[in-house]
Order: structure tokens, then C-alpha cells, then sequence
């Protein structure tokens, strides 16, 4: 008797592997789930139909049966509610499920794609040369026809298998649960499950989030993830891991994760964080976030809850001292969100509402809609915030054709009038101000001359400025006074927008600010410079006293306004007046920053301004400028060097390695960040605890990791150009 064939049909015909599953997981990743089968339609086997690749019909004419096996059903929208679940059911591992019937399509308005709208007319040259680039994707493993509504795959809908030997495989060997971060899949879980505080204690961490945190980056719609978390609470057993797709999972780790670090000490322990566990809590939510990511795959299996986890971890990263790895993140992100679709949700997405009640239906659309134009914008701030670090940026405004969101109540998802604030109104400022940087950064690279690069920076200097004053909202001016309708938020708002407007005005003449110190036909810029570093430090320091949340951005201002002060000094003599006042600010600074106690931005801010005040003093204590001139000419005389230089590599090598302070931010591993690992040793301490068993093998190049990149603290930025001066 002939032995029963294992593979399915699909994999048959298109001389592929198959896992001998029904469904298989390769028909379930082309869409093609409920038709898998064993059988062979149409009478039995035919070598001479079965055994030809199928291939898309391009006549007009064709049924859509005829191209039910096409290469491109990948991208076939499949029907399912609005929102996915967080839960995710158990599925047996004994029992294959049977084959389900082919379903019919929903309607379109029923279902929201980004490409669910009626299609420009194309000519026929362009539909060849669009189908030709899918089937070279295809070819890649990817699609090019995928959005984030793409939720309803029955991949999708598989629960977490805690056992690595019944978990679904990819192609190849090598494939396995654990994502590399060492032990099972199933021991990953349990210590997930750990990690969980209690269920009122989880709900005044997301409550937290969306009244005092969520206004900063509108990266989910709070009133959804509140219902979707009331929903999971439902069961009994309250909120289990091994249940939950891990993806949303993450998002609400790293929700978590950015509470517990902007909450103040007094409100962390009115929900019963004493101060040590919540500096071991805040790091493990923050890996057990990048944990969760890769346990469900999200390099591969893309959805938007992966990259609402991923920008909301930037407001924890750079605080616990992960900004390489949030970089790294962040990069992902893009691109995931790329595949979603994120850069084309423009004016064709639009669901024509009249101000009338919307349906059920209509308002999920509307939120899926906001909820990847406001992603798509953060990872667009996210991007151009960086150019001052990196020296570039990835995302072209010419390449996508995404709005800024759209003003909405956050219940009704009812329009709002342009005059009354909304959860998008601060992201979407922050926007124009982020597309400053791409602007400045063209504008002074294609120009040849100091003249010329110059012209540019004042002239995108009075862009700024117009754009802090004739271009705010009335709501986020100083010079208005506050509605009492308005948010809460919106005090805090408006300190934080003119702490970044300062930085940013730094950032755009930080290419002269170390020439402005020199040279006299720069000194605009360092006369504007020293007036935004006070400004920066005038309103951080009024913004920890107010019961807001402590943003990252506030702390890596500072250090970067107290690294422009502390430069100004070296290049003043002791008599002037700005000498002994811009060095009183910085010494503020510095105490200022020994508040926040386990902000690793804070502890480096503190580390190198101080190594910034010792060089200074040890270069001019107890003598005036003149007795050390004529000390240098003495030298000169006897063959030695005229001029004493600040030996920049020498003062970065003492700065990362050579004391016991930077030994308690580095590990005995080379690299600037803390391990990832989920389960850290029972012995594991936090950074300001850790013995002091380093060993310097770090080199010049590496000094720049220590700070977030929207600090604009670059080894280009703050020693090639600044620091590389006689005095």
C-alpha cells in the first residue's frame, strides 16, 4: 500500500517544503490557511497542471477563482474585527485543525487597508512594472501589499507555544523560541509572568501613562488600550503571559516601563514602589519589553503593537541607560512600519465624516487611521532629532505622502476645532520642529563656503524663532493664560516645548559654536547659545518643581546647555563677569542632575561636567591668563611648545576609564549599555551599586554612546569641533 503523502497540495505545486501540518505554516503565511489541504482538486493528480508554478491571470476578464493560487495572495486581506485581541486562545498541540471552506471577501468599506481606497488610474505599463517589483519581493520573503489590518492571518492567531518542540518554525535549523536570549522559551514566560505587579498597581501605571504621559508622543490610543487591558482582566486568573499575544504584551511592559520612570518618587510610592525596586523594576520592564519582541518574532511576524512598544520604550531607554539598543529599536521600527504601510496614510485614507455620530465600524477605522499617522510621525521625529548625532537621516519627507494627525476627541474620535487642544497637538508641534533639522542639515552640506554655511544657520535661526512665536498654538504660548478646559498637560507642555526650541537653536549653530569662541565674526552664535543653555536650565529646573512627569528630554538638555557653559568658561578670563556666573550655573547644573538618581543620563551629565570644571581649573587655578602666557614663551624658548593645547584624547581617556565613578557605569564587558538579559544573576546590582572591576579597554570613538543622540553630543559635535582649542 502506497504510502499517504504528507505535504500539502500548495507546497506540492510550488516544490516547496512543507511541515507536514494542516494547515502548514507556509500556506498560513501566504494567506492561504483554510485551503490547505492534502487533496487534489479537479479530478486528481495531472502532472501537467499540477506540477507548473501557478501564475496570476492578466486578463481582464479573469475570475477571482482563477487566481485564488496566485503568488500575490500573500497580501489578500482576510476579514476579522477592527482591533486584534490581546488574548490569544490555547490551541491544542495534538490535533491538527480540520480544512475550513474557502470565505468569502467582506465588503470593502468593512475592512481598512491603506489599500482599500479606488486606485488611481494606472497605465498598463505601470501595473507591470508594479506587479514585477511584488514578485521580486515575494521572492525576498516579503510583500509589499501588507498593512497593519493584515491581523486576521491565522499566524497571527496562534498562541504562544511555551513547548519549543510544538512551536512553529520558519526555514532552516537554527530556528527557536528563545531568540537567543538564553533558556526556553517557557522559562522566558514564567519570569514574564513574574514581573507582573498587581492588578490595581497595573492600572495606576497605565491610568498614569494616558492622563499625564501619553500628550508627549501619542504613540497608541489610550482609551482602546484601556479597554483591551480591562478585557484580559476579565478572567480570573487575571493577566497570564502564556496566554497573551506578546506583541501587545510588550507594548504594555513598555507602558509600564515609561511610568514608573517619569512618575516622582512620592507618587511611585503612594502605588507602593519603594525607591530601590523601582530602579530593578523600571530596567527589568524595559528588557522584559525587548524580551516579549522577540519571542513573538516581530522582526518577522510585523504588527503595529511591535512599534507602539518600541516608541514608547523611548521615554524609558535613555534614562536606564539602553540608547543604543533604543536606537537599534528604533530602526526596526521604521522599517516594520514601512511594511505596515505607516508612510501612506494621506488624504485618500480620509473617512469623509460629516460631524455626525459615527458607527462602531467608522470610529475603529478613524483610530486605526490617527494611531499609524501618529506613529508614523513620532518615528519621523525620532529620525530627524538624531541628525546632530548621526550627520544624517533616514526619512525623505518627498517619499511619503502620511499627514500629521488629525485633531480628535479621544472618546468620540470626533473632529476638534484647530483653537482647543488635543492629544496630538504637542507631537505635532514637535513635528515642525523636528522637519527644521533635515532642512539645516541639507541646506549647510551643499554649501561650499564658512560664508555661505553661515548665511544658512541665521537663516534658519529666524525660522526657528518664527516658528516659536507665529507659528504656536495659543495654547502652548507663555504670553497666554490658561483655560481652565484645557488639559493638564498642557503647563508641562509648554515648558518642555521651550526647552526644546533653546536646544534646538544650539543644534542649529553648533557647527560655529566652537569657531564663536575664537573668532569674532561668529560671536552672534555664541552670544545666542549662552542665552538658550540659561534658558534651558531656567525651565528644567522650574519643571521639577511641578508635579508633571520627569521626561528624559528635560535631563539630556541640561547636560547639553551645561556642556555650552562649561566651553564658554574655558574661553574666558577670570576678571569677566560671564566667567564666574556661567561657572555657577554649571556647578547648579550639576547638583541639579544629582536629584534624579537612576537616570544613567543624569550620572554621565554629572561625571562630565565635573571632568569639564576639574580640566578647566587645572589649567588655570591660581594664575591669570598673562603669567601663564609668559610661562608657555619661557618654554618656547627652551624648544617646548609655545601654546598648552586641551589634550582632548588624554581627557576622554581619564573620563571613561579611570576612576572608580566611571567603573560603577561600565560593566566588565566591553560596551556602554547593560546587559539585556531577561533573568539577570541573583547577585546582579544596578549601575550606581556595581563594584568597581573595570577594565578600560575602551577606546576615543566610544565616549559618544554615553549620551541619547537628541542630545546632539557627538564625537563630530563636542571634541573635534569644540574642544580642540588652546587656551
Amino acid at each position: 500500500m502506497p504510502k499517504e503523502r504528507q505535504t500539502c497540495t500548495e507546497c506540492s505545486m510550488r516544490r516547496q517544503k512543507c511541515d507536514r501540518n494542516i494547515p502548514c505554516v507556509r500556506c498560513v503565511k501566504r494567506g492561504d490557511g483554510a485551503k490547505c489541504t492534502r487533496e487534489w482538486p479537479q479530478g486528481g493528480y495531472d502532472p501537467k497542471r499540477h506540477r507548473i508554478y501557478p501564475r496570476t491571470s492578466t486578463k481582464p476578464g479573469s475570475s477571482e477563482a482563477d487566481s485564488d493560487a496566485s503568488p500575490t495572495s500573500v497580501g489578500q486581506r482576510v476579514p476579522r474585527s477592527s482591533r486584534d485581541p490581546p488574548r490569544r486562545k490555547r490551541a491544542s498541540g495534538n490535533a491538527a485543525p480540520a480544512p475550513q471552506p474557502p470565505q468569502a471577501p467582506p465588503p470593502a468599506p468593512q475592512t481598512y487597508s491603506i489599500n482599500s481606497t479606488p486606485a488611481p488610474t494606472t497605465t498598463p505599463g505601470a501595473d507591470i512594472d508594479n506587479a514585477a517589483t511584488v514578485l521580486e519581493f515575494l521572492t525576498w520573503g516579503r510583500s509589499k501589499l501588507s498593512d497593519y489590518d493584515l491581523k486576521a492571518l491565522e499566524l497571527l492567531k496562534e498562541p504562544h507555544h511555551a513547548d519549543p518542540a510544538s512551536a512553529s518554525r520558519d526555514t532552516g535549523p537554527d530556528w527557536d523560541v528563545s531568540a537567543g536570549l538564553g533558556g526556553t522559551g517557557a522559562t522566558q514566560i514564567s519570569f514574564l509572568q513574574m514581573l507582573l505587579p498587581s492588578r490595581v498597581q497595573v492600572f495606576q501605571l497605565v491610568d498614569y501613562h494616558i492622563n499625564s504621559i501619553l500628550w508627549y508622543h501619542g504613540c497608541f490610543h489610550g482609551p482602546t488600550f484601556n479597554a483591551e487591558l480591562r478585557e484580559v482582566y476579565k478572567d480570573p486568573a487575571g493577566l497570564q503571559v502564556r496566554d497573551m499575544d506578546l506583541r501587545w504584551t510588550a507594548l504594555l511592559f513598555s507602558v509600564m516601563a515609561a511610568s514608573i520612570t517619569c512618575a516622582s518618587e512620592q507618587l511611585a510610592l503612594s502605588w507602593g514602589f519603594k525607591k530601590t525596586e523601582r530602579a530593578k523594576l523600571s530596567r527589568q520592564w524595559y528588557k522584559a519589553t525587548v524580551t516579549c519582541l522577540n519571542l513573538a518574532d516581530y522582526m518577522w511576524r510585523h504588527h503595529i503593537y511591535s512599534v507602539e512598544a518600541i516608541t514608547v520604550l523611548t521615554l524609558s531607554a535613555h534614562v536606564l541607560g539602553f540608547s543604543n539598543t533604543q536606537s537599534t529599536l528604533l530602526g526596526a521600527a521604521l522599517k516594520i512600519g514601512q511594511g505596515l504601510g505607516l508612510q501612506r496614510l494621506g488624504p485618500d485614507n480620509d473617512c469623509g465624516n460629516t460631524g455626525g455620530p459615527l458607527t462602531p465600524a467608522q470610529r475603529d477605522k478613524v483610530i486605526m487611521r490617527e494611531t499609524g499617522r501618529r506613529l508614523w510621525a513620532q518615528l519621523c521625529i525620532q529620525d530627524w532629532f538624531s541628525i546632530p548625532f548621526s550627520e544624517m537621516y533616514s526619512v525623505q519627507a518627498m517619499h511619503f505622502t502620511s499627514l500629521k494627525p488629525l485633531p480628535y476627541d479621544e472618546v468620540t474620535m470626533q473632529p476638534l476645532p484647530e483653537n482647543v487642544p488635543s492629544m496630538v497637538s504637542f507631537p505635532n508641534y514637535l513635528y515642525e520642529i523636528a522637519y527644521l533639522m533635515p532642512q539645516i542639515h541639507d541646506a549647510i552640506i551643499t554649501s561650499n563656503t564658512l560664508y555661505t554655511k553661515y548665511e544658512q544657520v541665521l537663516e534658519y535661526d529666524a525660522k526657528m524663532r518664527a516658528l516659536a512665536t507665529d507659528g504656536c498654538p495659543a495654547y502652548f504660548s507663555m504670553r497666554e493664560a490658561i483655560s481652565p478646559e484645557w488639559p493638564a498637560f498642557i503647563p508641562w507642555a509648554r515648558r518642555s516645548l521651550t526647552i526644546c526650541f533653546a536646544h534646538k537653536i544650539i543644534m542649529i549653530h553648533r557647527a560655529f559654536l566652537g569657531r564663536s569662541f575664537s573668532e569674532p565674526a561668529f560671536h552672534f552664535t555664541r552670544r545666542t547659545c549662552m542665552a538658550a543653555a540659561k534658558t534651558i536650565l531656567k525651565e528644567a529646573r522650574q519643571a521639577y518643581d511641578e508635579e508633571g512627569p520627569m521626561l528624559w528630554i528635560d535631563q539630556a538638555f541640561m547636560v547639553a546647555a551645561g556642556i555650552t557653559l562649561a566651553l564658554d568658561i574655558f574661553h574666558r578670563k577670570q576678571h569677566e563677569p560671564e566667567y564666574d556666573e556661567h561657572r555657577k550655573l554649571v556647578e547648579n547644573t550639576i547638583s541639579m542632575l544629582g536629584k534624579f538618581d537612576n537616570s544613567m543620563i543624569a550620572l554621565r551629565g554629572i561625571r562630565l561636567l565635573s571632568s569639564l570644571l576639574a580640566e578647566q581649573s587645572r589649567l588655570t587655578a591660581d594664575q591669570t591668563l598673562d603669567a601663564y602666557r609668559k610661562r608657555s614663551h619661557d618654554a618656547g624658548e627652551r624648544g617646548q611648545p609655545k601654546r598648552q593645547k586641551f589634550n582632548v584624547p588624554k581627557f576622554v581617556e581619564s573620563f571613561v576609564g579611570n576612576d572608580s565613578f566611571t567603573h560603577s557605569l561600565w560593566k566588565p564587558n566591553r560596551g556602554g549599555e547593560p546587559s539585556l538579559d531577561l533573568n539577570e544573576p541573583s547577585d546582579a546590582r544596578t549601575p550606581a551599586m556595581q563594584e568597581p572591576s573595570f577594565t578600560s579597554d575602551l577606546g576615543y570613538e566610544t565616549f559618544e554612546q554615553l549620551f541619547p543622540p537628541h542630545t546632539g553630543i557627538s564625537n563630530n559635535f563636542l571634541f573635534e569641533d569644540l574642544l580642540n582649542f588652546d587656551i
